[in-house]
């Protein structure tokens, strides 16, 4: 393990995020029983699985809205899809990998044949950045991503790392490049504020299963969902989109295939185990009446759980 302490007391634990294609597989005092959040998207694997899963979470909002408010500027040119399997040409892939990222970062490969590649990045000047892949550092070399990998960082006491602490951290001589520029996360909110909107909230957690001090919950991957917002969950080696649950159990899609998935919370799925999740809260958007998104699968409603945040955190990266 190779140790960096970053300035202002703060360090970070670097996680890197891989896809195999070989791998087979109202607030109350009272929670309800269960909740899975309707028009959920499922999208094909497209030149990275953490920015498919950025993608399906930004055509959930597209497709759906938040709060009241819509936001169908996430995809441009139309509605997002709810399935893009077998339809190359889906507007959701354009904003998850658009056709000038494929040709400038990844060899202007098939997803098969370049995946895992190193050294095909063209040479400047890039194409204008314009999908989530660009903006998360997906697949490029001078960012340390081989194709279709996609770096992101958490705090290693388990503390929740929010989007607007990346700039202060510097550059990581490494690369020569901002954490911000390095962190899959801080790009998802670079790709919101392109699209005219913002975040409320937008932050990296480990969750409560590795042993760290603090950890995001089932009852905070519920409180989520009850309150209409998706969670992108970090398996070992993969990214997914989660959209549901039913006690314990948790629903999601894989990028793999269209088929709903389910794992207990804590758990591994096809192998690989939950070890954290980035959660976005959008705000922005424009007004409509709010869209009915639940199909409770219970009774009862569900309390909210302040969280505050603490200064001064040592944390390691390697």
């Amino acid at each position: 393990m190779r140790v960096k302490i970053l300035h202002l007391n703060y360090s970070i634990k670097r996680s890197y995020l891989f896809f195999a294609f070989f791998v087979c597989i109202s607030y109350s005092s009272s929670r309800v029983e269960g909740a899975v959040l309707s028009n959920a998207p499922a999208y094909e694997w497209w030149y990275g699985c953490s920015p498919t899963t950025a993608g399906m979470m930004m055509g959930y909002y597209d497709i759906n809205g938040y709060g009241g408010l819509r936001y169908d500027n996430l995809v441009p040119g139309g509605t997002a899809e709810l399935n893009t399997f077998g339809n190359s040409g889906a507007l959701a892939n354009q904003i998850i990998a658009s056709s000038g990222h494929i040709t400038d970062f990844y060899g202007g490969e098939t997803p098969s044949g370049g995946y895992g590649k190193s050294g095909d990045d063209l040479p400047a000047p890039y194409h204008s950045i314009d999908s989530l892949a660009d903006f998360m550092g997906t697949s490029q070399d001078a960012l340390g991503n081989s194709n279709g990998s996609t770096r992101f960082y958490n705090f290693v006491d388990g503390s929740r790392l929010y989007y607007n602490y990346m700039p202060f951290f510097g550059v990581d001589p490494s690369y020569g490049a901002s954490y911000a520029d390095l962190c899959g996360m801080y790009g998802m909110y670079e790709y919101v504020t392109q699209a005219g909107y913002s975040v409320n909230t937008l932050y990296n957690q480990f969750t409560d299963n590795v042993g760290r001090t603090y950890g995001f919950s089932l009852a905070d991957y519920q409180n989520e969902i009850d309150h209409g917002r998706v969670v992108m969950l970090q398996v070992t080696g993969h990214t997914m989109f989660g959209y549901g649950y039913d006690g314990d159990t948790i629903y999601f899609h894989d990028t793999w295939d269209a088929n709903p998935h389910t794992m207990t919370w804590g758990t591994s799925y096809a192998g690989m185990g939950l070890y954290g999740v980035t959660v976005l809260e959008l705000t922005g958007g424009t007004p409509v009446p709010e869209p009915g998104v639940l199909i409770l699968l219970g009774a009862g409603l569900m309390s909210y759980a302040c969280y505050r945040r603490k200064n001064n955190r040592d944390c390691t990266g390697y």
